[in-house]
């Protein structure tokens, strides 16, 4: 793999050593420090037909289940040797299945690193499962983590707590804490300006959990019926820096090549209720190909697959 692609392992690292700072009885997350989220770039498009102010308004407490897919396909290709810039259409990937139970309130006064938001939302994860039988026992084995964010009516999140079991195993918590992470990528942020069906706004930012890709989902509202929303989304992502170092055994192992070029293949639909912190139904998959070199040199494509299912 590569250095810059690699997922951030030192969140996860943390909320070990944090497990037992818990000071309130009421709050498990009291002593957890904040995790500060990058503010997205919100642009709007097209405002759309008879456009009306949308915003969230959480509440009360709600069961769902999320599967996060992911997976990465990687070659070399010979000097001179052609290669479809084009992502792919999907790829091989493992998936991990966990069952959240979500509970919103009105944000209380910020701590520290914290700021001013309209809801605090409290994800805790239930029994969950894998795609491999044998790594879906140390998924199933993490029940009981703890995720919480704080967001404003447009769902902007500003910073995220993580806290996981005394006394869940390492390999279950190295897919748990990536997955959830995943949520705020995918969470659905909303324009400042009012929007109706048709209305079209792209929303940009880094990656949180790879902070070496920035990525731009752009949003169509299809339709809204009261506070439920259909959207249509596509995504691309494309590398912050231009030169990377491989790291993988290989004839390239330690050299530094130029990314050539970056493409993301993208589909999905989801449906937004206003009184849920995450879409309720519905699938957002795209896959990232990356080609590291040039004509005169061999070249590394590398194709990147993610898919995120509401309501799975």
């Amino acid at each position: 793999m590569f250095r810059t692609l690699r997922s951030i392992t030192a969140a996860a690292t943390l909320t070990l050593a944090l497990t037992a700072c818990s000071s309130a009885e009421d709050d498990p997350v009291a002593g957890v420090p904040a995790f500060p989220i990058d503010a997205p770039s919100v642009t709007l498009v097209n405002p759309g037909e008879n456009p009306e102010e949308v915003r969230y308004s959480p509440d009360a407490e709600w069961d769902t289940a999320v599967a996060v897919s992911a997976g990465v396909d990687q070659h070399v290709a010979a000097p001179g040797e052609a290669e479809v810039a084009d992502a792919p259409a999907g790829g091989n990937v493992n998936k991990t299945t966990l069952p959240l139970t979500a509970t919103a309130a009105e944000a209380p006064a910020p701590g520290d690193g914290e700021e001013d938001a309209d809801s605090r939302i409290d994800f805790v994860v239930g029994s969950g499962k894998h795609s491999d039988l044998d790594i879906g026992q140390d998924v199933a084995a993490s029940e009981g983590f703890h995720m919480s964010w704080r967001a404003d009516d447009t769902g902007r999140i500003s910073t995220l707590k993580l806290l996981a079991p005394a006394d869940a195993p390492q390999r279950g918590l190295q897919l748990v804490e990536p997955t959830l992470i995943t949520l705020i990528n995918n969470s659905v942020v909303f324009p400042d300006e009012p929007i109706g069906p048709g209305a079209t706004w792209t929303v940009e930012s880094r990656v949180a959990g790879d902070t070496s890709m920035t990525r731009t989902t752009t949003y169509t509202l299809l339709s809204r019926e009261g506070d439920t929303l259909t959207l249509d989304t596509k995504v691309e992502e494309r590398p912050q820096n231009n030169t990377l170092t491989i790291d993988s055994p290989g004839e390239l192992e330690g050299e530094s090549v130029q990314v050539d070029s970056s493409r993301t293949t993208s589909e999905g639909q989801i449906v937004v209720d206003l009184h849920r912190p995450l879409p309720v139904s519905g699938q957002t998959a795209w896959t990232t190909r990356l080609i590291y070199g040039g004509d005169d040199k061999a070249r590394v494509v590398q194709d990147i697959t993610r898919a995120v299912q509401f309501g799975a």
